[in-house]
């Protein structure tokens, strides 16, 4: 480890990002102060407890949960993966009709390719372009070794020569939308389910990328859940000596000569740094913690960019271990027999997913089933300024998608035992992120190859980490640029980065 004490750093969020960020800040020898406004680690990657049962509110798969995968040494470091049991499914998703048919999306490429030419035989020359480029990407590795910024001529070519056998591919894929692609298609099932199945708006190569992610079975879940996986990388900073403090809001950063010297929490205490990290909220961070006084014209272009969308997350505690559906990455798409209204749209169906393959969420004998809507920030925004409304429209889902799951496993509703609901202000009220969007930006064809700036024009000592630095979000982009985030700390203050030894 470097040791260097007279260097110290601030790193405003404890989500994934700012513990990451923490990790490889202790081990490069700069003294590290974590301030989360929260009062548990992991920011969006967290779970709940309701009445005996543990809801997970993120992780779904986890990039890296192998040694095969190029994040693994990475998560490695951060103290993520040690020790931690994974769960490889079977399939992605399954598609349920009306009357009775069922699409599924396994995770083997050979055994989906086979099953998609069988229900969809029409499609058979885009089924099999499909599958031949997810498994061409099954060899496919990012250079992950240092920020873009810090490229100097050999390592651009190094880089350069990793991802040369890809990038007609990437171009190819990259520059449709998931949409576009289904729009292909002649069978209407095996359109709307590749739809429904990520977001429309979407990059197809993101989900060429996740499919050869599961077939390589690099993308396992975390037997446990989103809040114990943040506690690892916790337990990881505390054990390399980091400090953290929850009940920490930072309303501003403290600026003098154009340096970041530490910031002002909301209670009005001050605390100085060589050198901020903030992996906050982009927008809260640029334009509240800063007052916009570094934004550019093309930074604030950014802020225009399509988010992911907000969402209404349903979790049921129910009676039941659901043994007759296989172990599913993101849910049973089922259909309705009659519509459900969240906000402002009606949902004609519902993506189910139950934690049938996570024990240490529920007693014996039970199951945690989640229900996600995305939704309309600005209504619950206003709906929220009327709690008893408020409340009543939460019951109100809760009810209504609890009936609907009653038609297609009759005997649930019986079985309940535990409703929770959270909204885009529950999300917002726990995180900070502008306008509760989950992940940030949507990795599109229109944005997939936009750069987003991890350091300001004019403001030294000052770097940004998280879903807010990289479109298209997730933890692994978390642990990516909080990595980054350091590397450039260490490049400003000549010394030599090093992960964990």
């Amino acid at each position: 480890m470097n040791h260097n004490p007279e260097r110290s750093v601030i790193i405003i969020g404890a989500g994934i990002a700012g513990l990451c960020a923490g990790c490889y800040a202790r081990m490069n020898g700069y003294r590290a102060h974590i301030l989360e406004m929260h009062t548990l680690p992991g920011g969006l990657c967290t779970s709940w407890q309701r009445r005996g049962y543990t809801v997970n509110g993120c992780l779904h798969w986890l990039v890296g949960s192998s040694p095969s995968s190029e994040f693994y040494a990475l998560w490695e470091e951060v103290g993520a993966v040690q020790g931690r049991t994974f769960v490889y499914a079977d399939e992605y998703s399954r598609y349920e009709t009306a009357d009775g048919q069922a699409l599924r999306f396994p995770t083997d490429l050979e055994t989906l390719e086979e099953h998609w030419l069988e229900f969809a035989p029409e499609d058979g020359p885009s089924i099999r372009e499909f599958v031949a480029a997810a498994r061409r990407l099954t060899r496919f590795r990012q250079p992950l070794g240092m920020p873009p910024e810090l490229y100097g001529p050999i390592d651009g070519l190094r880089a350069l020569r990793q991802m040369a056998p890809y990038m007609g591919l990437m171009r190819r894929w990259s520059s449709l939308s998931i949409a576009d692609f289904a729009a292909r298609l002649k069978n209407p099932v095996l359109r709307d389910a590749l739809i429904r199945a990520w977001y429309p708006e979407f990059s197809a190569f993101f989900l060429l990328v996740t499919l050869a992610w599961l077939h390589n079975r690099e993308a396992g879940y975390p037997l446990g859940g989103s809040l114990e996986f943040a506690r690892a990388i916790e337990k990881r900073y505390r054990d390399l000596g980091g400090e953290i403090t929850y009940g920490a809001r930072v309303r501003r950063i403290l600026v003098r000569d154009d340096r970041a010297v530490g910031v002002e929490l909301e209670d009005g205490t001050r605390h100085s740094a060589d050198a901020v990290i903030s992996a906050a909220d982009g927008h809260t961070t640029l334009f509240g913690m800063l007052e916009g006084r570094y934004v550019t014209d093309k930074i604030r272009r950014l802020y225009e960019m399509p988010l992911f969308p907000p969402l209404v997350f349903v979790a049921l505690g129910v009676r039941r271990t659901f043994e007759d559906l296989p172990h599913l990455v993101a849910g049973l798409d089922v259909p309705l027999q009659r519509p459900i209204r969240v906000g402002l749209r009606e949902e004609a169906r519902l993506l189910v997913h139950p934690y049938n393959f996570d024990p240490t969420l529920a007693p014996p004998g039970k199951t945690v089933v989640t229900v996600v809507f995305n939704t309309d920030y600005d209504y619950w925004k206003r709906l929220r300024e009327r709690p008893q409304e408020y409340r009543a429209e939460k019951e109100r889902i809760a009810a209504g998608v609890v009936e609907a799951l009653e038609a297609r496993f009759p005997g649930l509703a019986a079985q309940v035992e535990m409703t929770d609901v959270a909204t885009p202000v529950t999300y917002e009220r726990y995180t900070g992120n502008w306008r509760a969007s989950f992940e940030g930006w949507m990795l599109t064809p229109q944005n997939a190859n936009v750069r987003v700036p991890r350091t300001l024009p004019g403001l030294k000592n000052f770097y940004m980490a998280g879903h807010w630095t990289m479109p298209g979000g997730g933890v692994p982009t978390a642990l990516i640029t909080a990595r980054w985030a350091v590397q450039m700390m260490c490049h400003h203050d000549g010394k030599t980065f090093v992960g964990a030894r």
